[in-house]
Order: structure tokens, then C-alpha cells, then sequence
């Protein structure tokens, strides 16, 4: 079976159930140079600040922020589409992959990503699993991916409370399955409830937490920790709300999709919140500076 993937999400399930897709978008991992089905109509380079700017703009005027490539997707001629229905910002929208459809001479099946909370990864996988004719592979791994859950150690007494940040310009709370990660990690999350959509704050309303954990959407940990050196350059907020906190950048994949990636970021986050260190993590300072774990090369 020929599968084509329009979401990172879709990608790293294919691949945790031994499918490599024969196609995948500009988001997606891709050390193989697959061809690639999308790409992104905001500029690179943007601040966090910009590209917030250029998004609410788009979803004013009810503009798309991504294109797909028809002609490429027609001439790989999949048998399976993987796309999401969650967030119009993460990827292609079910009116650009209908407008990308019709350059196909056959359409093929078409499997949408929804999940919002945790639990959601399992029914994902298993539908997927079904449509692929993989099932007992994908059953097999949610029952490895629910054991390694189980296997959590028990929260801290008291849980510390902790706020997600996976935006700095303007701050957006984590929601969707992130409140429930944080949950099972150990923490008391001061965000959106499980399932709800990320929320915008202002610096001056986020709730005043333990521990701050910084993961933003898209960005890997280098690229994150130059977004935060170039805020805090200019005198942002971060470092003010940061003082008397433990705080933590980290790199978005574990969070920024609903993949068995997010068992390994829950265990993550349960080191931090016992207080052990990390080489996935960069502890910050209050004024903003790396204080510990692995900087990024």
C-alpha cells in the first residue's frame, strides 16, 4: 500500500508501525529527501511575534496558511492519505487537501488524525493499524505504550503546579492532551483542561506555577533556545515571570503532536518534576540564561 502523509503525526505513527510513506509535508521528519506535499505560506525567518500576526491575520480573512502540492501528490498516486482535523495552524486544511484531490485521477482513502485528548493516540493507532492492514502491530503497540504509562513513579507529594508554554510571543497555554501529560508526569497543570484548545494569555495573567515548562510549536531545542535569547535580548517578559521558578525548554516534538513520542515526553517531564536532570532539557535562569543540561550544537 502506497501512503502519503500531510501531518508529522501521521508520519511518526506510520513509521512506529514499520510503514515508511511515500510522501510527506515540509513539516515532517524527513531524512530520507521523501517528496514533499506541502509547504508553508508564511515566510521563514518571522519572529514568534510575527508569525502570530500573519496567522490571526489569515484566520480573519479565512485564508489558508498552507498549500498542497496537487501535482506532486498525483503523481505519487497514494492509496492512503493521512491529514488531521484538530488545528487549522499545524497543518492543511480539509478545503486545501479537497482542492489538492482534485489533480487525482482516483482519490484514495483519506484517514483523519482527530484525537485531542491522550487516549486518543490509541484510537488513532489502531485505526490506522486497521486501515494499513497492520492491526495486531498496532495493537501490540499501544499495549507497550500503555505499560510504559503504567510504569510512571507515583507524583510528587504535593504535585508541584505547572504551567506549559508552547508560545512566547504572545504566551499560549498548552491544551489539548498536554494537560493530561503533565497529569500523569507527576504535575498540577494551571492550563486549559484535557481536551480543551490551547489557550492565549498575557504575561501578566499567566498563573503564577513551581515549575514553567517551554516547548513551542515547530521548534526544535536549538531553535527554541534562540527564540528565548533574542526575547529576553530585548527585555520580553520571561525573564521577569521566570524568577523564583524552575523552569525547562524543551523541544516541541514529544508535545506538539499526538504521537507515542508523547509517552516519551511524559516520562520526560516526570524526571524534571522530581528534580532530576535531563540531556532532552535546558534548565533556564531567571535572567534567561542556560543554567544546565545539554546545549544544543
Amino acid at each position: 500500500m502506497r501512503v502519503a502523509s500531510l501531518v508529522p503525526s501521521g508520519t511518526l505513527m506510520l513509521r512506529a508501525l514499520g510503514v515508511e510513506p511515500v510522501g510527506v509535508s515540509h513539516s515532517c521528519p524527513n531524512p530520507k529527501g521523501l517528496p514533499v506535499l506541502t509547504e508553508s505560506l508564511i515566510p521563514e525567518g518571522l519572529s514568534q511575534e510575527e508569525i502570530d500576526q500573519r496567522v490571526r491575520e489569515a484566520y480573519q480573512k479565512g485564508l489558508s496558511l498552507y498549500r498542497v502540492r496537487g501535482e506532486v501528490l498525483s503523481a505519487l498516486a497514494p492509496d492512503l492519505l493521512l491529514t488531521q482535523g484538530v488545528c487549522e495552524v499545524c497543518a492543511p486544511t480539509p478545503k486545501e487537501v479537497g482542492l489538492a484531490l482534485g489533480f487525482l485521477t482516483q482519490a484514495p482513502k483519506v484517514l483523519e488524525l482527530r484525537g485531542t485528548r491522550l487516549e486518543d493516540l490509541f484510537r488513532d493507532l489502531e485505526a490506522l493499524g486497521r486501515a494499513l492492514g497492520r492491526e495486531g502491530e498496532a495493537l501490540a503497540l499501544a499495549r507497550a505504550l500503555r505499560e510504559r504509562l503504567a510504569a510512571l513513579p507515583p507524583p510528587p507529594s504535593p504535585r508541584p503546579r505547572v504551567v506549559f508554554l508552547e508560545w512566547l510571543d504572545p504566551p499560549y497555554l498548552g491544551g489539548h492532551w498536554v494537560p493530561e501529560m503533565v497529569a500523569l508526569a507527576g504535575g498540577a497543570y494551571l492550563g486549559p483542561g484535557p481536551g480543551e484548545a490551547s489557550r492565549r494569555a498575557s504575561p501578566e495573567d499567566l498563573p503564577q506555577a513551581e515549575v514553567v515548562f517551554l516547548a513551542f510549536c515547530g521548534y526544535d531545542l536549538k531553535a527554541a533556545q534562540e527564540a528565548v535569547e533574542a526575547h529576553l535580548a530585548q527585555g520580553g517578559w520571561l525573564g521577569e515571570y521566570l524568577k523564583g521558578k524552575r523552569a525547562y525548554l524543551l523541544d516541541a516534538a514529544p508535545f506538539q503532536a499526538l504521537t507515542p513520542l508523547a509517552v516519551e515526553g511524559v516520562g520526560l517531564l516526570a524526571r524534571l518534576l522530581r528534580g532530576e536532570r535531563a540531556l532532552e532539557a535546558l534548565e533556564l535562569s531567571a535572567p534567561g540564561g542556560t543554567r544546565e543540561g545539554r546545549r544544543p550544537a
